[in-house]
C-alpha cells in the first residue's frame, strides 16, 4: 500500500464513495472500511498515513478506533468527519490530538484542503525527524574518527590502541561485543590482541585461542576480497565455521580486516548475540575508514618495532663481535652465541655443530636444545644440521610436520619434544662450509629473509670465533 494512503471509516457507503472518487482524483491512494473493526484492521496492517473516521460506526465508538489507531508503533494522522458533531465530541476528538473536525455535510474542496494539510504537515515532521536522525548519526561518526584520530596520534601502544578502537567500533556499529586480532607472520596465525565486553565466561577461550590465517571461509574471504564479511545468521552461514564461533553461538557477526600495503594484518570481529544485523553500504565504508584509520597506528608501531629489534641486533653482534675479539678460546664465545641467537631470532632453542670427518659434533647450544642435541656426534648428512651442510644453503622449515627436507628420525625427535618449525644455517670459511647453525621453535613459523640473514650473521661470527681459535691453537703448536 502507498506510504501516503488514506483511509476512510464510514458506514455510509454513499459518503465515503464520493470521498474516494474526490480525493483519487485529487491524486491520493484511498481506502475504504465501513466498520470499525474492519477499518482498526486495515489500519493495523500499515501503510495508512491518514484515517478519515466517523465517529458513529456500527460495531464501536469513532473515539475508541482513534485511540486503538494513536498507540501503534506508527500511529496515523486522524480527521474526523461525523454527522453528529457536539461540543462534548469535538473536545475529546481534540483531546485525543486529532488533525482536523469536519461536520457533514461538508464540501469536497474543503474537505481536500485539510488532507492536503494533514499530509503536508505529516511528511515535513517525517523529514524534520529523519534529518535530526541523520545529523545525530553523523555527530556520532565524527566524534568516533575524532577519538580514532587522536588514538592514532598520541599511542605506539599496539594493544591499548586496538582496545580503545575496538570500543568505538563497537559503539559505532552498535555490537554487542567486540575483539581486535593481529597477524603473526611467522606462525600464520591471528593472535588475540584486545576486546571490548567480552564476556567473563568466554575470556580464557579467547586469550588463549589464535585462529589459523589459512583456515576456509570468512578468513579466506577476507584474504581474497580485503573487504568486510559480515552474516545475520552465523549458525547457518557456511562461511563461520570457526570452532569459536561454533563454542560461542551469536545471532549476527562482522569481520573486518586491517590491510597495511593491501596486505591483511589483522581483523576486527564484532558479534551480536540475539540481534539480526543488516549492514547499509554506507555503515560499512564508514567502518572501513575507521580500520584505515587503526592501520596507522599498525604501521608507526612496526616501524618503530622494528627499528628496536634492529638495534638490539645490532647492539648482540656487537657484543659477540668484541668478545670474540677478546677471546682465544672458541667455546664460551659460541655458547654466547647460540643464547644470542635464541634472543634475537625469538625462538625457543638454538645449538651449533662442526664438522668433524664424516660427523657432526656439538660445539655449543642453549639449555632448552638439549633434548634437540642430547647426542654428541651425528653423521654428516643427518638431521637439519646435515641437510644445511650437504647443500651448502640456509634451510627454513615452517611446519616440521608437513615438510620431509631432514630425515624421519630427527623430524620426529624435534616433534616430541615439542618443536614445529626450524632454520639452519652454513658456518663457512673461505668458501668451505664447517658446520651449521640451528634454531628451534615450538610454534609454526614462516622464517622472513630478516630472520634467515640474521642467524646467517651469527654464523658468520661463528665461523670467524672458530677460525680465530684454530689460528691461535697453531701458533701455540708453533712455539
Amino acid at each position: 500500500m502507498d506510504p501516503e494512503s488514506i483511509l476512510v471509516v464510514d458506514d455510509d457507503r454513499d459518503v465515503a464513495s464520493s470521498v474516494k472518487e474526490y480525493l483519487t482524483q485529487e491524486g491520493h491512494s484511498v481506502a475504504l472500511a465501513h466498520s470499525g473493526r474492519d477499518g482498526l484492521t486495515r489500519v493495523r496492517d500499515g501503510g495508512i498515513a491518514l484515517l478519515l473516521v466517523d465517529l458513529r460506526l456500527p460495531d464501536m465508538d469513532g473515539i475508541e478506533l482513534m485511540q486503538a489507531a494513536q498507540r501503534l508503533p506508527d500511529p496515523p494522522e486522524i480527521v474526523v468527519i461525523t454527522g453528529y458533531a457536539t461540543i462534548s465530541s469535538a473536545v475529546q476528538a481534540m483531546e485525543g490530538g486529532i488533525a482536523g473536525y469536519l461536520e457533514k455535510p461538508f464540501e469536497m474542496p474543503r474537505l481536500a484542503a485539510v488532507v492536503q494539510r494533514v499530509l503536508e504537515r505529516r511528511r515535513l515532521v517525517r523529514e524534520n525527524m529523519h534529518l535530526q536522525a541523520e545529523t545525530a548519526s553523523r555527530l556520532r561518526e565524527l566524534e568516533v574518527m575524532l577519538s580514532i584520530s587522536r588514538t592514532a596520534s598520541a599511542t605506539l601502544d599496539v594493544q591499548e590502541a586496538l582496545r580503545r578502537f575496538c570500543r568505538e567500533l563497537v559503539f559505532l556499529v552498535g555490537a554487542d561485543t567486540g575483539a581486535a586480532y593481529l597477524l603473526d607472520e611467522p606462525s600464520g596465525r591471528l593472535v588475540p590482541t584486545a576486546g571490548y565486553h567480552v564476556p567473563k565466561e568466554m575470556m580464557d577461550a579467547f586469550v588463549s585461542h589464535p585462529v589459523p590465517f589459512g583456515e576456509p571461509g570468512v578468513l579466506q574471504a577476507i584474504r581474497e576480497t580485503r573487504r568486510p564479511v559480515f552474516s545475520d545468521d552465523v549458525d547457518s552461514d557456511p562461511r563461520f565455521g570457526l570452532e569459536l564461533f561454533r563454542r560461542f553461538r551469536h545471532q549476527s557477526g562482522l569481520v573486518l580486516p586491517l590491510l597495511l600495503d593491501d596486505t591483511v594484518a589483522g581483523a576486527f570481529y564484532f558479534v551480536w548475540w540475539k540481534a539480526r544485523k543488516r549492514f547499509p553500504p554506507r555503515e560499512l565504508e564508514l567502518a572501513e575508514n575507521v580500520a584505515a584509520q587503526v592501520t596507522m597506528v599498525l604501521r608507526h608501531a612496526r616501524l618503530v618495532e622494528r627499528a628496536d629489534r634492529q638495534w638490539r641486533q645490532l647492539q648482540g653482534l656487537y657484543e659477540v663481535s668484541r668478545a670474540i675479539a677478546a677471546a682465544e678460546d672458541a667455546g664460551g664465545i659460541l655458547t654466547r652465541l647460540v643464547n644470542e641467537a635464541m634472543g634475537l631470532l625469538g625462538v625457543e632453542a638454538a645449538g651449533l655443530r662442526l664438522l668433524e670427518g664424516e660427523h657432526l659434533a656439538v660445539k655449543a647450544r642453549t639449555d632448552s636444545a638439549a633434548s634437540l642435541m642430547s647426542r654428541a656426534r651425528v653423521a654428516r648428512t643427518e638431521g637439519l644440521s646435515g641437510a644445511v651442510v650437504t647443500g651448502g644453503r640456509p634451510v627454513a622449515i615452517a611446519d616440521m610436520a608437513e615438510d620431509d627436507r631432514i630425515d624421519a628420525i630427527d623430524r620426529d625427535g624435534a616433534r616430541e619434544h615439542g618443536f614445529r618449525a626450524c632454520l639452519g644455517v652454513p658456518l663457512q670459511i673461505h668458501g668451505e662450509v664447517i658446520g651449521s647453525l640451528d634454531a628451534y621453535a615450538r610454534d609454526p613459523r614462516k622464517f622472513s629473509p630478516e630472520d634467515v640473514s640474521l642467524l646467517s650473521a651469527l654464523a658468520d661470527l661463528a665461523a670467524l670465533a672458530v677460525h680465530k681459535a684454530a689460528l691461535t691453537e697453531r701458533r701455540r703448536g708453533s712455539r
